[in-house]
């Protein structure tokens, strides 16, 4: 079992950039996703190394990205899904 006590996610709506602060109570590899929901596509795709406690991750150059609806997921290498949430492109 994977271990994070808090993941905050900002600006939303967002334009240019998505920052992400998690923090976990053990270092940990993750995969994070960010999918247009409109097509259903992935639009992004990073990998992180975590570290015990805060870890502070952005996504940059967002602004070529349609204005709509998006979906971030953070997830373990193995798949477990860490945070979900529902992101809107202004």
């Amino acid at each position: 079992m994977v271990l994070t006590t808090e993941i905050s996610v900002f600006p939303n709506p967002f334009d240019h950039f998505i920052f992400l602060e998690v923090t976990c109570e053990e270092p940990m590899d993750c995969i994070i996703l960010l999918a247009d929901l409109g097509p259903g596509r992935i639009v992004r795709m990073i990998g992180a190394s975590l570290k015990n406690g805060i870890n502070r991750v952005s996504l940059d150059d967002l602004h070529s990205l349609p204005v709509g609806h998006y979906q971030l997921d953070i997830k373990t290498v193995a798949g477990e899904v860490l945070y979900q949430t529902m992101l809107i492109k202004q």
